[in-house]
């Protein structure tokens, strides 16, 4: 980057200061400071290979001083939205080539605080969700678990017995990422379940998905009583159909998204 373009670069992002400053969150000033900076990032205001300021401007016009930024900008370096090059200074990275999932959350809150349209989001989560489920049933056929459809039931047990009553919204939740926790011990993948882990608490944490997920909660129930069942005897041939059920219902969920959130 020239040295024009990198001025020219450093005025624009000051130019976001005092608004990054006006929406920081609550938390401590480390936290603040991380999250209006990483807010910068994730939502394109700063491009890949633009410069952050010195340390000192920055620090004075986002209201903390240099050791609180350098905590900051250390931990976006950690998570890889940042990198230090010499003589250069912190330089914004590319997240989507080098980031993990630890960002899926603020990248669906950060859509949902912009008013974008959560529908594209939403069926790519389930997508995912769905291929990572259908690999995991292909390592239980390759390597089944003793006692292992007996744990998953159990948690479907527990499951059916909390719908049937009156339960809050987050015990809904922690009662089917038991179910999902469960299944994925089953698989004997630890691969498997750090990938599909993040996306399921995504899931579970998008407020206008999980009132879809859990709309019809009988449903919910009888996909995991089908689940246990097919653990019982488990079947390489089964698995496509299982898919496509699986993909029957994600349709669903993504056709009462968008409806409710009036983009269908």
């Amino acid at each position: 980057m020239s040295s024009d373009a990198a001025r020219e670069s450093e005025g624009r992002i000051e130019a976001l200061m005092p608004y990054s400053r006006a929406r920081m969150p609550e938390g401590t000033a480390v936290d603040t400071c991380e999250a209006a900076i990483r807010d910068w990032i994730l939502s394109g205001e700063v491009s890949p290979g633009e410069r952050l300021p010195p340390e000192r401007r920055l620090a004075e016009r986002l209201g903390v001083n240099r050791t609180t930024l350098r905590g900051a900008l250390s931990r976006l370096a950690s998570a890889r939205l940042l990198t230090v090059r010499q003589g250069s200074g912190y330089v914004v990275q590319d997240y989507r080539r080098v980031a993990g999932l630890e960002l899926l959350p603020e990248v669906v809150a950060l859509a949902e605080a912009r008013g974008d349209g959560i529908g594209p989001i939403v069926k790519d989560l389930l997508e995912v969700r769905r291929r990572l489920a259908t690999m995991a049933l292909e390592r239980f056929v390759d390597h089944p678990r003793p006692g292992a459809a007996d744990r998953v039931e159990a948690a479907v047990d527990r499951f059916a017995e909390l719908m049937g009553s009156s339960p809050t919204e987050e015990e809904v939740v922690d009662a089917d990422l038991a179910v999902i926790g469960e299944f994925l011990e089953a698989s004997g993948s630890a691969v498997l379940g750090l990938c599909l882990n993040p996306i399921s608490f995504v899931v579970q944490s998008l407020a206008p998905l999980r009132t879809a997920l859990y709309v019809d909660p009988d449903t919910n129930v009888a996909a995991y009583r089908l689940l246990v069942l097919w653990m019982r005897s488990p079947s390489r041939d089964a698995i496509a159909r299982v898919a496509e059920q699986l993909e029957r219902r994600d349709a669903e969920t993504v056709a009462r998204v968008t409806r409710a959130a009036g983009e269908g």
